[in-house]
């Protein structure tokens, strides 16, 4: 594992109890994650390259042994999961796809939380986990044809082997399958030292958001309540004149109502666009004039950031928008001061589709579908910097719909979520 991505996330809202972190390990593209339980808040990234560490790491009440633990154990993992989407068509049923796959029912069940297990409806997404490794194993992925004669053969091993290791009915195969079979031999671990090059200084950033949500309750929200079956999409950046309408087209033939958080700098020039997210029913929330982040700004810099946004939207739609979603999510005590004291409700998010860095819709559905609760705030984007492709998130959008439709939730606004006014 000579590349990998480790961000823990731990929150514990008031201070008063630990809750659970979040570890999601990236390899090759592809993203893992285990629960970890008794942190308290913190959180860390470190980016590994040629196995050498550089990055940051953002930390509170961690001891630093314990994270070294962390890592070192994680790297001394042969396997972890790994996941796949499977999008249902007409006819499919759960025990099916899970044999189609080599997986318990009870597995793909439990995986993608469905509420009825026996229920999953067309063109929804599903969340299929390739099986964990052993420091012998390695994956293969079946191809049309291959029988487990053919890969006994091909990894000098043995059918009983192969069934043995693997989730096999009747010891039949399917195309698209991940199996185990035998890991082969690995080469010797060349000599290294310390790196070179690259920045290791550990910075000393702390999230301070559970902090922000203790100092004004009910003024700064990451998710909605958790005992109710409903989410909110939220889409960030825009308005532009090629995703945002796309997006707008396609909310439009679902019937779906979403929060557009819109900067002001891109407002001038697509008028248009911010009265039609009205005019369909949609909310307007504001995402500053220039995308700064809040945190490093004067509380003048933020009301002015604010504030001139806010005239823009005014200035089209007669609206005043209550919810501001600062950039990056990032606030001072003081911007966040000012902001209750102004009537503004700060709202972040709980599930990050990933979406402008996603090489596809797929990774964009494991990224929602891993992190997907009860009272969700989804985080997409309706405009990108030049040039920059956000077809994905269209598609992965209608992906969505139909799978938040299967595991039973209702999508909402956000001011419906989070029972706050949209507008001043």
């Amino acid at each position: 594992m000579s590349r990998f991505f480790l961000a823990i996330l731990a929150t514990n809202y008031l201070q008063e109890k630990p809750a659970s972190s979040l570890i999601r390990i990236r390899v090759d593209n592809k993203y893992f994650r285990e629960i970890i339980p008794g942190f308290w808040h913190a959180s860390a990234k470190i980016t590994c390259r040629n196995d050498y560490f550089q990055g940051v790491m953002i930390m509170k009440k961690l001891p630093v042994f314990f994270l070294v633990f962390l890592i070192l154990a994680t790297m001394a993992v042969p396997g972890l999961a790994a996941y796949r989407v499977y999008r249902a068509q007409p006819l499919n049923t759960v025990s099916q796809i899970a044999i189609w796959y080599g997986l318990p029912s009870d597995t793909l069940v439990q995986t993608n939380r469905l509420p009825n297990p026996g229920f999953i409806i067309p063109r929804q997404v599903l969340l299929i986990p390739d099986p964990v490794t052993g420091p012998d194993e390695q994956l293969h992925l079946v191809k049309p044809g291959e029988t487990l004669q053919n890969l006994a053969d091909r990894y000098n091993t043995s059918l009983q082997w192969l069934l043995d290791r693997n989730y096999l009915p009747g010891g039949v195969l399917y195309a698209g399958q991940m199996i185990k079979v035998p890991a082969a031999p690995k080469p010797a671990a060349p000599s290294w030292g310390p790196a070179k090059t690259g920045n290791t200084t550990i910075g000393s950033y702390v999230w301070n958001i559970p902090a922000l949500m203790a100092r004004h309750p009910g003024r700064i929200f990451l998710n909605g309540p958790a005992n109710q079956r409903k989410v909110a999409l939220t889409f960030d950046d825009g308005p532009d004149t090629i995703y945002t309408p796309a997006i707008l087209d396609l909310l439009a033939k679902y019937g779906v109502k979403a929060t557009f958080f819109l900067r002001g700098d891109r407002i001038p020039g697509r008028e248009w666009v911010v009265q039609r997210i009205i005019n369909e029913g949609h909310i307007i929330g504001n995402h500053t004039q220039t995308h700064a982040n809040l945190r490093k700004l004067s509380v003048a810099r933020i009301q002015e950031e604010v504030l001139r946004t806010e005239e823009l939207i005014a200035a089209q739609t007669g609206l005043r928008p209550v919810l501001v979603r600062p950039p990056y999510g990032e606030m001072s005590e003081s911007g966040l001061d000012w902001l209750a004291g102004a009537g503004y409700v700060m709202t972040n998010w709980s599930v990050d589709s990933g979406d402008w860095r996603a090489e596809n819709a797929d990774q964009i559905m494991i990224n929602i579908l891993l992190d997907l609760n009860p009272g969700s705030v989804i985080l997409f984007h309706s405009a990108g910097g030049t040039g920059q492709d956000l077809t994905s998130t269209v598609k992965a959008t209608e992906d969505l719909l139909y799978t938040l439709w299967g595991l039973g939730y209702e999508i909402v606004t956000l001011p419906e979520l989070l029972s706050v006014p949209a507008y001043r």
